[in-house]
């Protein structure tokens, strides 16, 4: 499949870098997909494969059929990309279909519109990054870019939603910028697994973004 290609048909989506895990099953273009979502910050990694089972039995596919798999590549949560991108993978490989990234800003703007209508001009998308600066970029209403993706503060981004008109589309963890108005959603699957199939200018590697380095303690040397 080219990078500009639209993929066949079954295709799975995973999205577990927000603070939800959910899967779609998209069988045919158009039509709902099978889903299921679960809120959870940290248990991805138990959730997801019982998660894409169930999904699959209810939609009556054998996973082997599988045309293609998309999965969210962040930013978010560590441990969610990295489960998120390993189950992708290791699932592409044994069944031999190509594997879609797709980026969590995108997933999330378009999760929002799906319910709050049409975006604005000029869009701060902001996702949980679980510190204290946020993960942030400004996307048009055709969900390109504007802006490289950035660590911000919540005081900077009230102050830049205010200078440069821009309307907020937010994680809907972040409570603390429900003061700001603007659209609040939970990135899913349904989103990815629409943008992988009528949105192929927004494929991506599937390799995880993280913005930052990830949050590990070294173990303490040990004294003689």
């Amino acid at each position: 499949m080219s990078a500009t290609a639209a993929p066949a048909l079954p295709l799975l989506a995973i999205e577990t870098a927000g603070s939800a895990c959910s899967v779609a099953l998209q069988m045919v273009a158009g039509q709902p997909p099978a889903h299921e979502i679960m809120a959870t910050s940290h248990g991805h990694a138990t959730a997801l494969a019982p998660m894409i089972a169930r999904v699959a039995r209810a939609a009556g596919v054998e996973l082997k059929a599988l045309k293609a798999i998309a999965v969210s590549c962040g930013p978010g949560g560590f441990t969610g990309i990295r489960v998120g991108l390993a189950t992708a993978r290791a699932m592409a490989l044994a069944i031999g279909c190509p594997i879609i990234g797709i980026g969590s800003f995108e997933a999330l703007a378009a999760t929002a519109a799906r319910s709050g209508g049409r975006l604005a001009p000029r869009n701060l998308v902001v996702l949980d990054s679980r510190r204290d600066e946020l993960f942030a970029v400004e996307l048009g209403p055709d969900l390109q870019s504007l802006s490289s993706p950035e660590l911000i503060d919540a005081d900077a981004i009230a102050g830049r939603c205010r200078s440069r008109s821009l309307a907020l589309i937010a994680d809907a963890e972040l409570t603390q910028l429900a003061a700001l108005g603007g659209l609040t959603a939970n990135a899913d699957a349904i989103a990815v697994a629409a943008l992988a199939v009528t949105r192929p200018d927004l494929h991506r590697a599937a390799d995880p973004i993280y913005l930052r380095p990830p949050d590990i303690s070294q173990p303490r040397p040990r004294t003689p």
